[in-house]
């Protein structure tokens, strides 16, 4: 059963008209929503922690290290350092990286600007280690010219900052304003308005500029 509710993709921009595209990867390009839940929620019980799906939810869109600092200043501390359960998560999420579903109309956006020259990026809240692997599984890697991860930005920096953004349109060498992004979060969208973007948010098909 598949949780996005996408527009109707007929009426998704094909972005013509712009240097460069940048996708989100999880809930915009694959559907990961179970995966990426279930890996936080064994990586937790792995250490006797269950993980209250209410709390997780509504706070999906977050970077998982940055959902367990919440959790601590909301619950108590976890009975392991943070770092150790995020790499206990990620290896699930590597390990379940050939389950995800690729999202076939937003495939066919980014395949469609490959075919016409464009360049592509991912800008994702997710690890480095974690995209890459869910990329190569579903056989869309070699779309993408570059790459931006919650990894290689300061701390406390991954959406709805704009970092990830900022730094996809400089690996592309393409200034912001002629990357539009396709996201499906609402921390996604605040990050890429914020970076001076356009954004299209595939769940709502409503688009915004900064």
């Amino acid at each position: 059963m598949t949780w996005i509710n996408l527009t109707d993709p007929r009426k998704v921009p094909d972005g013509q008209g712009f240097s460069a595209l940048v996708f989100d990867w999880d809930g915009t390009m694959v559907d990961s929503r179970e995966v990426n839940f279930h890996a936080l929620r064994q990586a937790m019980a792995d250490c006797g922690v269950v993980l209250d799906p209410d709390f997780y939810w509504v706070r999906q869109g977050m970077a998982s290290p940055e959902l367990l600092v919440l959790w601590e200043s909301e619950y108590v501390s976890l009975p392991e350092p943070i770092a150790t359960i995020i790499d206990r998560c990620r290896q699930y999420n590597i390990e379940w990286a050939g389950t995800v579903e690729v999202i076939k109309p937003m495939a066919a956006v980014a395949k469609a600007a490959h075919a016409r020259g464009q360049l592509l990026a991912v800008a994702s809240n997710a690890s480095a280690i974690n995209l890459r692997a869910s990329m190569h599984a579903t056989g869309l890697a070699d779309l993408f010219h570059a790459v931006a991860t919650w990894s290689d930005v300061p701390a406390g920096r991954g959406k709805p900052h704009p970092d990830i953004f900022l730094l996809a349109a400089s690996r592309l060498d393409i200034p912001p304003a002629q990357c539009p992004v396709y996201e499906d979060a609402e921390e996604g969208v605040a990050g890429a308005l914020a970076a001076g973007m356009t954004v299209f948010n595939v769940r709502t098909g409503r688009l915004s500029r900064p």
